[in-house]
């Protein structure tokens, strides 16, 4: 990559050049009305028109004015936000990421960095509105969310042994002034791992830090899925081509980037657990409350005039979702080629399901289990829930596409299977409400499973019952003549072979459109016969 934004307040002045952020100037307050007026892009919008929010007039529930302007949106309020985060063109998003895990580049310390300018630790912390309540951290989800959680909070660990850096981002729920709970997933990955390895060797303080506001490749690298063998600074620095520069934390042994906008710094005991949530969260349900982690902070450093990160997540579509979308997406595809599956064309997350649950991967078979194969191997890295293999001339963009294979080229007795999948704990199918999750217990995961359906042509098929292309481009040039509203065509919107057309089949068309059909007429009287023979 050639060119990157080396912190979140240069990638906002970028947004802003490129005529994709809004600067709220009026005063919002961050509990009731903040997330809520970036929804309404979300369900009201077309992605295209969908913009980064900087709130810079911020106030509570309580009429407290806050200095640090808040950014929502920033990061994925579209693909094309997503792709000027990155510095790359959008069909060029997967190749940046391949290349970023391919040629990591490690992290270099420094001795400072702007994420220090501010250094807040001891009684300070504790005081009202002098530790996280100095920060304008949002409600997502007002009216069911029971505290301001972080969204885009990235939070840091180390392997106790190796001493390798783990960035993930997880939501933090605000507790008191020096104290925010954390809900970590699956077990033996991420934090979650490094928890469990710091208290197999005795330790009760895990050293922890929270990055809000790195720059856009090293939050972009936090909130994608990155194998446990890999560190999250490597994979950033991969996507730049250049080190990230990393400060050591004021109060704690870990290393955090130094152009960061704001560090919350702590321990999370290994040992003990707390009541955490209920929050609203991206497969777009409330996740209920049951015992999680949480950190005791030490410190909170910042820039002097730091830029506060919010994530708009909950119900899809989302700035979250959209994220997945693509993240996931290009993880899918490295995966399967990594398999030696290049004939694989696309993998699409849909972000209707919140990029996390129904995949489509779109493939030209070229043997009869092709499709089935694609799907298993997602499968068995929890990359779904619900599977589909479509051929290459399916829209895999398009929920309605996806549907339509399903229909027509699979058939349920012979093209389905059902496969266990590691538990997704935030599945409301798989955990009822109230019940444990068995996130941080004794108890045992719920089951999961993924649905693989091969929606690909068992053989050749008749064409699509659509006129041919060359007569529905003629039907838009005589629209826009008469001047009729603009079209947004969704594909297939002409007909194409699939296979099964005989050259006779052809010729017939041919001589109905220039008006020649009752020759057609003559030809098929002369193949009558006596009904029942």
């Amino acid at each position: 990559m050639s060119s990157y934004w080396p912190s979140l307040g240069k990638y906002v002045e970028g947004l802003d050049k490129a005529g994709k952020l809004i600067r709220v100037t009026t005063p919002i307050n961050k509990d009731t009305e903040l997330h809520p007026l970036v929804r309404l892009q979300f369900r009201g919008l077309p992605e295209s028109e969908r913009k980064a929010f900087l709130f810079e007039n911020v106030v509570d529930a309580h009429g407290r004015k806050f200095d640090i302007p808040v950014l929502v949106g920033g990061l994925a309020a579209s693909a094309e936000i997503y792709a000027l985060g990155m510095q790359c063109r959008l069909e060029d998003i997967e190749l940046v990421w391949k290349r970023a895990i391919e040629k990591q580049v490690p992290p270099v310390l420094v001795n400072t960095g702007p994420c220090q300018e501010v250094v807040i630790t001891g009684d300070e912390l504790r005081r009202a509105g002098g530790g996280l309540g100095r920060l304008p951290i949002p409600i997502s989800t007002p009216g069911f969310d029971n505290a301001p959680y972080t969204t885009a909070g990235h939070w840091v660990t180390r392997d106790p042994e190796t001493g390798m850096h783990n960035l993930g981002n997880y939501r933090g729920m605000v507790k008191a002034e020096d104290r925010i709970g954390v809900l970590l997933g699956r077990l033996n990955w991420g934090m979650r791992y490094h928890i469990d390895r710091w208290r197999e060797r005795g330790k009760t303080h895990v050293p922890a830090a929270i990055v809000i506001g790195a720059p856009p490749h090293v939050t972009y690298t936090a909130v994608t899925r990155i194998p446990n063998d890999m560190c999250e600074y490597d994979v950033a620095g991969g996507l730049i081509g250049s080190p990230v520069e990393v400060v050591r934390c004021a109060t704690q042994d870990l290393w955090v980037p130094a152009e960061a906008e704001i560090v919350i710094e702590g321990t999370v005991p290994s040992e003990l657990i707390e009541m955490e949530g209920a929050f609203g969260e991206f497969p777009g349900y409330m996740a209920q409350r049951d015992y999680s982690f949480f950190m005791d902070v030490t410190a909170i450093t910042m820039r002097k005039k730091p830029i506060y990160l919010s994530i708009l997540s909950q119900m899809p579509p989302s700035e979250s979702s959209k994220m997945r979308n693509i993240g996931r997406a290009a993880a899918g595809i490295r995966l399967l080629r990594a398999a030696g599956m290049d004939n694989v064309i696309a993998v699409e997350y849909l972000e209707c399901a919140g990029s996390n649950a129904v995949a489509a991967v779109k493939l030209k078979k070229r043997n009869p289990d092709d499709g089935m194969k694609a799907l298993r191997i997602l499968a068995e890295k929890f990359m779904g829930k619900m599977l589909v293999a479509v051929d290459d001339d399916i829209d895999i963009k398009d929920a309605e596409n996806i549907m339509w294979a399903m229909a027509y080229r699979a058939q349920p007795y012979k093209d389905t299977e059902v496969v266990e999948a590691p538990p997704f704990m935030l599945d409301p199918a798989a955990v009822p409400p109230g019940a444990s999750r068995g996130l941080v217990t004794r108890d045992a995961p719920p089951r999961s499973t993924a649905l693989l359906i091969d929606a690909t042509m068992p053989w050749a098929y008749p064409p699509l019952s659509l006129p041919k292309r060359e007569f529905m481009e003629r039907a838009v040039d005589i629209w826009q003549v008469l001047q009729l509203p603009a079209l947004n065509l969704k594909a297939p919107w002409w007909g194409y072979s699939l296979g099964h057309w005989t050259d006779e089949e052809a010729e017939e068309a041919d001589l109905a459109v220039q008006g020649r059909h009752y020759e057609t007429g003559e030809k098929q009287k002369r193949t009558r016969k006596r009904f029942g023979e």
